[in-house]
């Protein structure tokens, strides 16, 4: 069956917007939430910890299979795949380990869909400027579909998965009739002749660094944690040989990577172990939020501040802001994951501009790039932090300060060390963060 080809409306682009933007919290939110109960522990393999993996691994994998060449076949085949996906999560209600095929599914398509729509509508922007406007209706759509994710996730009802279904298949459809191969000359997907299998090794390092630390924090099985240290000095020797000619928003998408992974997961595992569970909704919304503000707030301190001024102030301001996860009050928790993450937001969008225009890279491999790199800064952030709420909980308690968390059950006792853990990593991340600013400002100095 032939579909017709259409131009695409503002409507139909924010709807794919609003993807991109959710295509990772929101798969998380959802299996979250159908796996959330009162249990002793969770298997290795649970849903939750695949999909958080493999999302990241196959994002970093990607480029294995050769240089970017049609950014819109690669993102329709992750929708087809993501369907997929979804139609088994409405069936695992029938026939629960159908969830854990799900969630693969849904890791492997939805993973480039960020890094494959942004050339996209860079290309579709540039042709009809009105379609601009798609992205601001994205926004609005990405906080109402987390609100009813988070708002109608305890139903016995397979209601947000029947959602999630229909959102998939709507995005799906927009594409199918979009002519994205015209966009890019109806190139293959990737040009095979330039293929870099260091990625695949590098994919799989990631992968399995992950499915350590994910079964540690869903089980609180912490016999692979040892490891985790090993992992921190591979993973940064790897990429530094790999990467050897760094720009200065190199080193700022490393450390926003970080930034956000950081205000996530401290956020979720704090809440859970020591409040109550109704409070990690209230995480996923305020990550929301930060998101859909931010834009705004960037373009008010660019009336004052130039772009690296910009850069700089915000990276500082994210990282001084991150200080207040760590105070025990629920109010001044969710005040600076907003704050946080409006700043945090707004230097993804500097360094995003910035790698769009990097001659070093093709147009339509330059998103990856730089989400490829983000990407990386949260698997080194996460590596720390699970392995120093590892290393208190040994030293001073002598239990795993995961447990509370993963069984589900709040325990206020573990409070003080899991806050003493948020600010070990708030200090290591403003550190970064003033060695950035101070290294990117010499380097302009110098002209370099």
């Amino acid at each position: 069956m032939q579909i017709r080809k259409k131009p695409i409306s503002k409507l139909g682009l924010g709807v794919l917007s609003s993807l991109s933007e959710s295509y990772m919290l929101l798969p998380f939110t959802i299996f979250s939430s159908l796996l959330s109960g009162k249990i002793a522990t969770v298997n290795f393999f649970v849903p939750v910890v695949i999909l958080y993996s493999i999302e990241r691994a196959c994002l970093i994998a990607l480029r294995g299979f050769g240089k970017i060449s049609n950014p819109y076949r690669i993102m329709k085949s992750g929708m087809v795949m993501a369907l997929s996906g979804a139609l088994l999560m409405v069936l695992s209600y029938l026939y629960r380990p159908l969830l854990i095929v799900s969630s693969l599914l849904i890791g492997v398509g939805l993973s480039p869909v960020r890094a494959m729509f942004i050339p996209v509508f860079s290309i579709l922007a540039e042709r009809d400027a009105s379609l601009k406007k798609g992205k601001s209706i994205g926004m609005i759509l990405y906080l109402l579909i987390m609100i009813l994710a988070l708002g109608l996730g305890k139903s016995n009802l397979p209601i947000v998965p029947l959602l999630f279904l229909l959102y998939i298949s709507s995005a799906l459809w927009i594409v199918l009739r979009l002519d994205g191969d015209a966009l890019f000359d109806g190139r293959k997907a990737f040009d095979t002749s330039k293929k870099s299998p260091a990625f695949f090794i590098f994919g799989i390092l990631a992968l399995l660094s992950l499915l350590i630390l994910r079964q540690y924090q869903q089980s609180g099985v912490s016999v692979l944690m040892w490891l985790t240290p090993i992992a921190v000095i591979f993973f940064i020797d790897v990429e530094m040989y790999r990467r050897r000619h760094y720009m200065d928003y190199s080193f700022q998408t490393y450390w926003v990577g970080a930034m956000k992974s950081f205000v996530l997961l401290y956020s979720l595992v704090y809440h859970t172990s020591v409040s109550n569970t109704t409070m990690a909704m209230l995480v996923y919304l305020a990550i929301a939020v930060s998101g859909i503000v931010s834009d705004m707030v960037r373009k008010m301190m660019a009336k004052h501040l130039s772009g690296s001024r910009l850069n700089n102030v915000c990276i500082l301001l994210s990282a001084v802001l991150s200080f207040l996860l760590t105070l025990p009050s629920q109010v001044v928790n969710l005040t600076g994951i907003v704050l946080c993450g409006i700043f945090a937001n707004i230097v993804v969008s500097e360094v995003s501009a910035r790698y769009m225009k990097d001659e070093r890279y093709v147009r339509e491999e330059r998103a990856l790039v730089r989400i490829r790199l983000q990407t990386t800064g949260s698997i080194i952030e996460q590596l720390i932090l699970f392995f120093t709420i590892y290393m208190l909980g040994e030293m001073r308690i002598h239990q795993n300060l995961l447990e509370p968390y993963a069984a589900g059950i709040p325990n206020p006792g573990v409070s003080l060390l899991l806050r003493t853990t948020g600010l070990i990593c708030c200090t290591l991340l403003l550190l970064g963060a003033v060695l950035i600013v101070c290294f990117a400002g010499k380097r302009r100095k110098n002209g370099t």
